[in-house]
C-alpha cells in the first residue's frame, strides 16, 4: 500500500463520487480508479460498491475507514515533526561547556528555548579534554574550547569569547602591590592539572618560559576553586583565566598579565559536515550574542 493510495481512499470515502474526488486530488478519474483498484488488490477486498444510486462504502470499507483515518493522522503528524526538525524547530542538541562559557552558553540556551521550545538541549559542564573526547566519540554535538585546539580539519569553529591568563596571590603575600609574572619566578605554584586542562596548562608553561623561568609546581588540582583555596592558605601562587575571577575573593589578589600572548579565544566547535538542524539553529542564535 502506498501513501497516495491511502489518501485517495480517504477522499473518495468522504466524497463518494469519483469525479469530485479526482478533482480534489488533482488526478484524472481513471488514475483515481486505478489507485483504488490496486489498494483493493493489496487488501484483498472491495472498499466501494458502485450502483445505480452512485458510489458507497462496502461493509469492509466502512470498517477499514476508521483505521485508515488513524494511520493518516499519524502520517500527518510525522510529516509535521519532520518539517519542524528540518527547520530546526525541534530535535536534539548536546552541548559541552566550561568555565569560560559559563555565562554565554546559558544565555544562548534561554533565547533559543524562547524561539524553538521543541528543541531538547542537553548541557554538560566538562573540561576541554573531556569535551574534545566526547565530540570525537559522537557524544556531543557542540563544544566550547580554545580555538587553537579547535584548529583541525575535521572540525568547524566559531570564535565566541576572548580570555586571558591572570596571576593570583594571597593578598597578605603582596601587601596590595601589583606583580608581574617574573616577580614570582621563585615562588611555588599551584596549578590546574595538565590532564584536566592541557591547553591551559601548556599556555601557562609557555608564558612562564617567556619570562625566563619554569614554574616550581608543588600541587596540581582538578578545579580552579581548589587552586584558589590552596593559594589563600599559603601553599603558593596560581594562575587562572581572568574571566574566572570573582571580587568576592577578599583575601586574594589578581594580577593581570599584560603580554598580548596571554590572551586566547574560546570558540564553539562542531564536526565538519554535521547537518543537525538543531545545531545550526543554536549557532544562529549564538551569533546574535557575538
Amino acid at each position: 500500500m502506498e501513501i497516495a493510495q491511502l489518501k485517495s481512499f480517504l477522499v473518495l470515502a468522504e466524497q463518494l463520487h469519483y469525479g469530485r474526488a479526482a478533482a480534489a486530488l488533482h488526478l484524472s478519474q481513471p488514475a483515481l480508479t486505478k489507485q483504488i483498484q490496486r489498494l483493493e488488490e493489496d487488501l484483498g477486498g472491495a472498499l466501494f460498491e458502485r450502483g445505480t444510486q452512485g458510489t458507497r462504502l462496502s461493509a469492509f470499507g466502512e470498517q477499514w475507514l476508521q483505521e485508515a483515518r488513524q494511520v493518516n493522522q499519524k502520517l500527518d503528524g510525522l510529516l509535521d515533526r519532520g518539517r519542524q526538525i528540518a527547520l530546526g524547530e525541534t530535535g536534539r542538541i548536546r552541548i559541552g561547556f566550561g568555565y569560560h562559557s559559563l555565562e554565554l552558553v546559558p544565555s544562548v540556551v534561554v533565547k533559543l528555548r524562547d524561539k524553538a521550545p521543541g528543541i531538547q538541549i542537553s548541557l554538560r559542564d566538562m573540561s576541554t579534554a573531556e569535551q574534545l573526547a566526547a565530540l570525537e566519540e559522537g557524544k556531543l554535538d557542540l563544544a566550547f574550547v580554545r580555538v587553537l585546539i579547535a584548529n583541525h580539519s575535521e572540525y568547524e569553529s566559531l570564535p565566541a569569547i576572548e580570555d586571558r591568563m591572570a596571576l593570583v596571590t594571597a593578598r597578605s603575600q603582596t601587601g596590595g602591590k601589583k606583580l608581574k609574572l617574573a616577580d614570582v619566578r621563585d615562588q611555588a605554584f599551584v596549578t590546574i592539572s595538565q590532564l584536566r586542562s592541557p591547553g591551559f596548562f601548556g599556555h601557562m608553561l609557555a608564558l612562564c618560559a617567556k619570562h625566563g623561568f619554569h614554574p616550581r609546581i608543588v600541587q596540581q588540582v582538578s578545579e580552579f576553586p581548589t587552586a584558589l583555596a590552596l593559594t589563600r592558605a599559603g601553599m603558593g601562587v596560581t594562575m587562572i583565566p581572568e574571566s574566572y575571577w570573582n571580587s568576592d575573593y577578599k583575601s586574594l589578589q589578581i594580577h593581570r598579565i599584560a603580554a598580548s600572548d596571554s590572551k586566547w579565544k574560546v570558540g564553539a566547535l562542531w564536526r565538519r559536515g554535521d547537518r543537525n538542524p538543531a545545531l545550526h539553529r543554536f549557532l544562529e542564535t549564538l551569533k546574535t550574542f557575538l
